[in-house]
């Protein structure tokens, strides 16, 4: 399970990366783009963290015999 909150975190360091790229754009096209795309990453994290999602996800791992 540690693995997908490391995910998590994964992905809330790519939004924020994305911000900054966003900050430095000064075409304003480009600059929605990447701020659209910082806030599907904060989407994936946030799916990611999600009790029931890592509960699944944990459920799945230990059907495949992973544990």
């Amino acid at each position: 399970m540690l693995s997908l909150i490391d995910d998590a975190w994964e992905w809330l360091d790519r939004a924020e990366q994305a911000r900054e790229v966003a900050g430095q754009l000064s075409d304003p096209g480009a600059k929605q783009a990447v701020l659209h795309l910082a806030e599907s990453f904060e989407r994936l994290a946030r799916a990611a963290a999600n009790p029931a999602v890592l509960r699944r996800r944990e459920l799945a791992r230990q059907r495949e015999g992973h544990s």
